[in-house]
This record gives C-alpha cells, structure tokens and sequence, in this order.
C-alpha cells in the first residue's frame, strides 16, 4: 500500500463547507495533516492505521494537540 491510496476519496469539510479529497486532508499547510483528519475520516476507512504507518510521531502530536485558542488562529 502506498500513501495515496486513499487521496480521491471524498467527503464535506465541516472547517470549510465544501467536499474535498483525502489528499487535501493529508498535506494542509506546510505539507502537514490536518488536525481533524482522524475526526473526519474515522468513518471512512481505518485513518488511526493510516496515520501511523504514513505520518511522523510529531505529525501525530500535532494532529493530537488541543486546538489553539480561537483568537490565536485569527492573530
């Protein structure tokens, strides 16, 4: 299996209100996983599984991290 086997899926995105590809999820910004990927995909296919063999212990981290204050990300 390789990393993008799952790129066309599609599903709606509830941060921005409109259908993408799991490919979108897996490189946001700066080439890093969303943080809601797991949220949003666990329905999907098994993203946990996906998540550890494919991402780094700190894209983990960062995917696990609480969101930063709403004022923060508006800054």
């Amino acid at each position: 299996m390789s990393i993008d086997q799952h790129d066309n899926r599609k599903i709606h995105c509830r941060m921005l209100g409109h259908e993408i590809t799991f490919a979108y999820c897996r490189q946001t910004v700066e080439a890093q996983p969303c943080r809601r990927i797991l949220d949003c995909w666990f329905e999907t296919f098994d993203v946990r599984d996906f998540a550890t063999r494919y991402f780094t212990a700190q894209q983990i981290e960062a995917i696990l991290a609480p969101p930063k204050p709403r004022m923060t990300s508006i800054m």
